[in-house]
C-alpha cells in the first residue's frame, strides 16, 4: 500500500510539474503586435478640384498579402510570414481605407468610399485595383508593381475622353534603404500608398478636365 500510494504522488507530482512548465512557457510567449496602415498628413485640396464621387476597389492581391502576418521575401525567394507582427483586420482593409481617404483629402470630396459599398448617391468614378509586388525584400529594398485602372462616365469634364471611358495606369518602382523592423515596413507600405492616393486624385483631375492619356496610353514609373 504505501509502495502504491509512493507511485501515485510521484505521478501526481510529475504531473503539476509538467503543468507547471507549460503554463511558464505560455506566461513568456511573446506578444503579438498589430498594424494598420494610417493617413499621412496632407496639403488641403487645391481650389477648383472637382467635387466628385468615387468608389476605390476592388483590389486583387498577391497571396502573401491576403495574410494578417507582415510578409518578407528572402533572399532564396521564400516569403516569410511574421507570427508575432500582424495587421489589424486585414491588409486588404487597409489598402483600401488609407487610398479612399488619401484621394477624398487631395479632391476635397466627401464622396469617396471603399469597395463594397451601399452608398446612398451615384458612383461616377471606380478605381479598381491589382497588386503583384508589395513586399520588402531581404536587403531593405521595397519591390512596388501595382497596375490600376480609372473608369469613368464618358464625356465628363470640359472634353470628352477619347474611346471607352477607362484609363489603365501601373505604378512600378523599387524603393531602397526601407529598413527590416516592422514599423519600417509598415511605413513604407503607407508611404507607397500615399503616392498612389496622389497619382488616382492627379488622374481624375486630368479625366474631368479631358487631359491625359486615351484609353489605354496611361503608364507610370
Amino acid at each position: 500500500m504505501l509502495v502504491r500510494n509512493r507511485m501515485r504522488s510521484l505521478a501526481l507530482a510529475a504531473l503539476l510539474a509538467v503543468a507547471a512548465s507549460a503554463t511558464g512557457c505560455l506566461g513568456r510567449s511573446p506578444q503579438v503586435r498589430q498594424f494598420m496602415l494610417g493617413v499621412e498628413e496632407v496639403a488641403p485640396a487645391e481650389r477648383g478640384a472637382p467635387e466628385v464621387s468615387v468608389l476605390v476597389g476592388p483590389v486583387r492581391l498577391p497571396a502573401y498579402l491576403e495574410r494578417p502576418e507582415l510578409a518578407r521575401l528572402g533572399k532564396s525567394g521564400e516569403v516569410a510570414l511574421d507570427s508575432r507582427h500582424r495587421w489589424l483586420g486585414s491588409f486588404e482593409e487597409n489598402c483600401l481605407r488609407a487610398l479612399s481617404l488619401g484621394v477624398a483629402k487631395r479632391l476635397g470630396s466627401i464622396r469617396v468610399v471603399t469597395h463594397p459599398s451601399k452608398a446612398p448617391f451615384p458612383i461616377e468614378y471606380v478605381v479598381r485595383l491589382h497588386v503583384d509586388d508589395l513586399i520588402v525584400e531581404a536587403g531593405g529594398d521595397l519591390r512596388v508593381r501595382i497596375r490600376w485602372a480609372l473608369v469613368g462616365p464618358e464625356g465628363r469634364g470640359t472634353g470628352p475622353l477619347a474611346g471607352p471611358p477607362v484609363r489603365l495606369f501601373v505604378f512600378e518602382e523599387r524603393r531602397s534603404g526601407v529598413g527590416g523592423s516592422p514599423e519600417a515596413r509598415v511605413r513604407a507600405h503607407e508611404a507607397v500608398l500615399g503616392e498612389l492616393a496622389a497619382r488616382i486624385a492627379a488622374a481624375i483631375v486630368e479625366a474631368e478636365a479631358g487631359e491625359g492619356a486615351g484609353a489605354f496610353g496611361a503608364s507610370e514609373g
